[in-house]
């Protein structure tokens, strides 16, 4: 699979399954919770709802309360009731709904009067009887058919207690059904149906054959009683006429013995909402897929392509081509590869190029070390026959520099060693500053220094020479005055130290930048020795080696080499 395919896929994986475990939770736990924070929000409306109908109900309760209070009430005094009662119908009828015998008063007996033209005998109602035989304050009746229109009514009725603390009547307020009917239908949740019946099932608002014909059966009114029975307020959970899941939300009306506010709400509603939500969460889910997979490709296009690139360039570069260099354009993590490709192209051809020095320079060492092996002891006789034929002729100055440049060859060759002590090292450049100090007479001077702890150490010889010549032709020759060369050689932490200064005349900063980049870089400039110290130093010890170069022009320069530790049965690195 290639990596634009595998970023696309990603992209796609990572959307969905960060959305399949929302939608999960959705559709469980936040469906669950919410559909209880509406059972639990449509209770406490049903219960708000439920206490309104009894305060409504309480209203006319307390208008019978004060009828019952009239002191000709409690005497049946009807001589004063009459008009009263006559005046209170018209007054409270439309609070009834009941327009024709709102209110009716009577006697132990049963018998009341309404009006003039009407009168009623409920001796043989049973609510009736209920109210003269409980201490109840009232009673209310269940629905029933009135006299006057024909129309559903219910009956509270009050009964008449005395100053003696005995009941000798009745006060009946005669509410119509219609006025129920209003008030339930008024309640709409969820474009659920609203009704009030009691746990006989007798139904209070609307007729009971139409509860039954369009919505609930008798079994579904059973379950709700049932509830009833345990939970005042409650839900209860059922089908409606059309095979509908269905939940009914029940509360008990208060000042009633057993009156029940039910409201049915088919399920597909109440979860509308949620539904909606979880349809809109998909639908977003779906849009971000679509954008995921259109940005998957875009973002897997803009890192492929570069990589492709990349890709062909070291195709190129395995096949021979070092100049199959990559084209930078952006900033980004493939840019930052394909600029350390570059930079590889370059070091392998550098490596490439410094390898084939430093063959061309072995192959001359080995070639000027067989040089310097032809006969040297001619060379060593020939200058011991001198040194004998000055000091015949008194010639003391020139022997002795006879014997120095004798014994400077000898240890300049070494027998074809490569390394030698650090005590012939410093005999070696002492041998050298000898003959120079006879050369230049008082104008060169020097010291030197040694740990001797480390005399017998090795050391790559012909190290300190070269240095010392660069001081003499570089920065004392050219001065006036006495030069002094400081040789110094410590060791420290595993480490040899060699350390050359002079006083002569400096180096500006910006030579020694070009001088010091010339060392990091192998290319070879007018210190010719100090070139040749590095490149052998270099093919002694890789990158295990320093030259640090200080200088102040007419001040004077130093020079400090820091080189391994060593023993016997060394061998280079480079």
């Amino acid at each position: 699979m290639s990596l634009r395919s595998k970023i696309t896929t990603s992209f796609i994986l990572i959307i969905v399954l960060t959305l399949s475990p929302l939608l999960f939770i959705l559709q469980t736990r936040v469906k669950n919770l919410r559909m209880k924070e509406l059972e639990y929000q449509t209770i406490q409306l049903i219960d708000s709802k439920a206490n309104e109908i009894g305060s409504w109900l309480n209203q006319r309760i307390s208008e019978i309360r004060i009828i019952h209070e009239n002191p000709s009430t409690k005497n049946l005094d009807f001589y004063e009731l009459k008009p009263y009662v006559t005046q209170l119908n018209k007054v409270l009828r439309n609070q009834y709904g009941n327009p024709y015998e709102t209110f009716a008063i009577g006697g132990i007996d049963g018998q009341g009067w309404i009006n003039d033209e009407m009168t009623i005998d409920v001796s043989s109602r049973e609510y009736f009887r209920r109210a003269m035989a409980t201490k109840s304050e009232y009673v209310i009746s269940n629905p029933i058919v009135s006299k006057s229109d024909s129309k559903l009514i219910f009956i509270i009725c009050y009964p008449i207690i005395n100053e003696s603390n005995k009941k000798i009547g009745f006060i009946n307020g005669s509410i119509n059904l219609e006025k129920f009917s209003k008030i339930a239908g008024n309640i709409d949740i969820y474009n659920g149906f609203t009704w009030i019946m009691n746990k006989n099932k007798d139904i209070y608002s609307i007729d009971a054959g139409e509860l039954k014909k369009k919505y609930i059966s008798s079994d579904g009114l059973n379950i709700i009683i049932n509830n009833f029975q345990e939970n005042k307020s409650g839900t209860a959970s059922l089908k409606n006429l059309s095979d509908d899941d269905s939940t009914v939300f029940f509360s008990s009306i208060p000042y009633t013995e057993d009156w029940i506010l039910c409201t049915l709400v088919e399920n597909s509603m109440i979860h509308a909402q949620t539904n909606s939500i979880t349809n809109f969460v998909i639908l977003i889910g779906i849009i971000l897929l679509i954008v995921a997979i259109f940005l998957a490709i875009i973002i897997s296009s803009s890192i492929g392509k570069p990589l492709q690139v990349l890709k062909h360039n070291m195709i190129e570069v395995s096949k021979g081509n070092l100049h199959s260099y990559y084209e930078i354009e952006n900033n980004d993590e493939v840019s930052v590869l394909g600029q350390v490709f570059n930079q590889m192209l370059n070091e392998i051809e550098n490596l490439i190029n410094q390898v084939f020095q430093v063959q061309s320079q072995k192959r001359n060492a080995e070639l000027r070390a067989l040089q310097s092996q032809i006969n040297p002891h001619f060379l060593y006789n020939t200058l011991d026959t001198l040194q004998w034929k000055a000091l015949e002729y008194n010639a003391f100055e020139v022997a002795d520099m006879i014997n120095s440049l004798s014994r400077f060859f000898r240890i300049s060759l070494s027998a074809g060693k490569e390394f030698i002590t650090i005590s012939d090292e410093i005999e070696h450049v002492r041998n050298y500053l000898e003959i120079q100090k006879i050369r230049y007479k008082d104008k060169i001077n020097y010291n030197i220094n040694v740990d001797f702890s480390i005399e017998e150490n090795l050391v790559p010889k012909l190290l300190i020479q070269p240095l010392v010549e660069n001081s003499i032709y570089h920065g004392l020759k050219p001065r006036k005055q006495l030069g002094i060369i400081d040789i110094n050689v410590f060791a420290k932490e595993n480490c040899i130290f060699i350390e050359v200064m002079d006083n002569g005349l400096g180096i500006d900063k910006s030579h020694l930048a070009e001088i010091s980049k010339n060392l990091h870089e192998s290319i070879e400039s007018d210190h010719y020795g100090l070139y040749n110290v590095n490149e052998r130093l270099k093919l002694a010890f890789s990158e295990k080696y320093s030259i640090t170069i200080e200088s102040e022009l007419q001040v004077g320069t130093t020079v400090l080499l820091k080189i391994p530790m060593i023993g016997e049965g060394f061998e280079c690195l480079g």
